[in-house]
């Protein structure tokens, strides 16, 4: 999006919010006291291909409004339990929040004016069904506003031009994707490149004004290898903000050679059954750990819904991890140690300046994520971190999160006690967790307050330093119990960029992390379904008689 399709769509926000504030009422019901608008224009090229040959090659181009409209007051309005049930694809406005691509301003309006008018209806009706239910529940959260007010800022990001050379990224996943031929036991794969850029127009009935862009580019690998033994897929990933971070095709080539030539030793590993036990995490490892077991819980939306189990509510200025551990995020850092980090951003999706946060301080919680809905006191001033993808309200997420060590512990210090842990308690083995390819967890108070990561990549150490590759498990666990089980903290750090999931939408997140150990850390077996044999080999594959 350029400087004229930005000013052209503002200022076709502009005179709906305007309008809309001013004469959009329904007898007998609120009016609104609060309306704003995020449209993200999203521009996108991605190309993907499989053993030399490009499989897909488009160009995107589409954009969106988020609308949030607020009745009744700042003391109450219709939004409870922290927003986090304002996701609905059955509501009436999911349907309406495609714009035009075109920059016609009437065109706009319409789409616009159509959108709001929906929104408008849903929150009345949300709006009485709170007060109603009122009655007869009581709201723990009663003596807090609904929403924070905010005095009218404008900024303005000069805006850069979406540009990508797509004959070279054609030719790249290409020629990467033969690297694959090689590896008889790999019987899917592909290479794919994606580029993005995301401009966001923000606009309030409070006179906030802003526009800014997010640039992402990503590089992946994808395999399924599949053998007798082995049935699993893993992913190399390179995501970042800045293109000229990506590799070259030669060490691209080689990245990924060494990912199928770990699978093959994979392979070779032993069958793992269930564990629990000492467990060394690698530094990305420890990241989605520490992500699926503290950060989600420190999402301050999920203080304010009776649904949530509000792990960490009463804990703040409580020890609750290891004092070599200090945990903050921020939105505001573009880079660590030269590495860019995608969960950077300007502005949240509620137009609030982004700002650091600090979380927990040498293992004592210290504060939350919050948006602009109070979670303490009537004096709650928002920290920025408000985010969604879409169509669903924004509530508070992460963006980058940043473990810091106060260790001076190396890798191999970490692998030496670990081995000492065997030895004291005279197991036969110990584990190190080296690569994981996603978690989840479960927050609400109806469930188990558990986590579970995804491990792609681990190894049995033996009393005398032997390591043999294990295949076959997950880690799982429950926050407070594997917190307390961190008995070592690493010097050296690792960026995962990646993407994160939960009710606002999938949005990208970082996190930097150092290697951690603990004394206790509980192993599932994965789901066992096999996959039989193909009956014949890959077609470039000579078959054995």
């Amino acid at each position: 999006m350029n400087a004229t399709s930005a000013k052209r769509v503002l200022s076709a926000l502009q005179a709906e919010l305007k309008r809309s504030m001013e004469q959009l009422k329904a007898p007998g019901h609120p009016r609104p006291y609060f309306i704003s608008y995020l449209v993200r224009d999203i521009q996108r090229y991605e190309v993907w291909a499989r053993y030399g040959a490009v499989c897909q090659d488009q160009l995107h181009h589409k954009r969106n409004c988020f609308n949030d409209i607020r009745v009744g007051s700042y003391r109450f309005d219709q939004v409870g339990s922290g927003g986090l049930t304002d996701n609905s694809e059955e509501s009436d406005s999911y349907d309406l929040t495609d714009l035009p691509l075109d920059d016609n301003i009437d065109a706009i309006r319409f789409c616009i004016w159509r959108l709001t008018d929906a929104k408008y209806r849903e929150a009345v009706a949300r709006y009485h069904g709170r007060k109603s239910r009122n009655v007869s529940y009581l709201d723990e959260n009663r003596n807090l506003p609904s929403f924070q007010k905010m005095r009218g800022e404008q900024s303005r990001t000069t805006l850069k031009r979406f540009s990508v050379d797509q004959e070279y990224w054609r030719d790249y996943v290409k020629k990467a994707s033969l690297v694959f031929k090689q590896f008889a036991n790999i019987k899917n794969s592909y290479c794919e490149f994606q580029a993005e850029m995301i401009t966001k127009i923000f606009v309030s009935s409070e006179g906030v004004v802003r526009i800014w862009q997010q640039p992402l580019y990503h590089l992946s690998a994808y395999v399924w290898f599949h053998t007798k033994k082995t049935n699993q897929d893993a992913n190399h990933v390179c995501q970042v903000s800045r293109i000229d971070e990506l590799p070259s095709l030669s060490e691209f080539k080689r990245q990924i050679k060494h990912l199928a030539e770990t699978m093959e030793q994979l392979d070779q590993g032993e069958e793992m059954s269930s564990y629990n036990g000492p467990v060394l995490l690698a530094a990305r490892p420890a990241g989605l750990f520490l992500h699926e077991v503290v950060g989600h819980r420190l999402e301050g939306n999920r203080l304010l819904s009776d649904r949530e189990g509000r792990t960490f509510k009463d804990k703040r200025n409580q020890k609750i991890m290891h004092e070599d551990l200090t945990i903050f995020d921020d939105p505001t850092r573009r880079a660590f140690e030269g590495q860019s980090l995608a969960g950077a951003y300007d502005f949240d999706d509620e137009g609030v300046t982004a700002q650091p946060v600090l979380l927990v301080e040498r293992g004592v919680l210290r504060s939350f994520l919050t948006t602009r809905m109070p979670i303490h006191s009537r004096h709650h001033q928002s920290n920025g971190h408000a985010r969604n993808q879409s169509h669903e309200r924004p509530i508070s997420r992460m963006g980058n999160l940043i473990i810091e060590s106060h260790s001076k512990l190396s890798w191999q210090d970490l692998k030496n006690m670990l081995i000492e842990e065997v030895k004291k308690r005279k197991l036969k083995f110990g584990l190190v967790l080296l690569e994981v390819q996603g978690g989840e967890t479960e927050t609400e108070a109806y469930d188990f307050q558990a986590f579970l990561g995804e491990i792609t990549l681990a190894a049995k150490i033996y009393p005398n330093g032997r390591e043999v590759f294990v295949r076959g498990v997950d880690f799982v666990g429950t926050p407070l119990s594997s917190l307390s089980n961190i008995i070592a903290v690493g010097s050296e750090y690792a960026v995962d960029n990646s993407y994160c999931g939960a009710e606002s939408g999938t949005i990208s997140v970082s996190t930097v992390s150092p290697p951690m150990l603990l004394s206790n850390l509980e192993l599932q077996v994965k789901d066992p379904s096999k996959v039989t044999q193909y009956a014949l080999s890959l077609p470039w594959i000579k078959s054995k008689k």
